[in-house]
């Protein structure tokens, strides 16, 4: 079922939760993220690990044109922290994968981040947080469809 329109609260609410998210993830690259990467470059090598490995996806995920995406590849191979490499049945495709040093670090980063939403979570009553985790699954559903996504 889709609203044809959505009230402003939740629009204003969705843009207070975002700019904390948004927050917290600043905060877990600062504290854990000491290869010093940018909050886009770590968005790229959470998809990798996540989502997708393929350029044209990540380039839809984050509205930005395959060049873009193609500079921030080389960047975070640069660093050591993905590899591209011809694709195994298209050698026309790049297939992208995360280095070891790569994997650590999301995985570091989003422990850090579970950390800090779980002190957040813990200030709320337990039917608040009953009542916000299908709708947190139905709003990430519907953007993964709208990006198309995650395949």
């Amino acid at each position: 079922m889709q609203a044809r329109n959505v009230p402003v609260e939740i629009e204003e609410n969705l843009l207070n939760a975002s700019r904390a998210m948004v927050n917290i993830l600043a905060e877990a690259l600062l504290q854990e993220g000491g290869e010093q990467i940018t909050a886009p470059q770590f968005r790229i090598l959470d998809m990798v690990a996540n989502l997708t490995g393929k350029p044209a996806e990540i380039a839809s995920m984050l509205g930005i044109s395959p060049p873009a995406v193609t500079f921030l590849l080389e960047r975070l191979e640069t660093k050591g922290l993905l590899r591209r490499e011809p694709g195994s049945s298209d050698r026309r495709r790049v297939e992208i994968a995360l280095t070891e040093n790569g994997s650590d670090l999301v995985q570091r980063v989003n422990a850090r981040r579970r950390r800090l939403l779980q002190s957040i979570l813990r200030k709320m009553d337990t039917a608040s947080r009953d009542r916000l985790a299908p709708s947190l699954a139905e709003f990430n559903r519907a953007y993964l469809s709208l990006k198309g996504g995650g395949s």
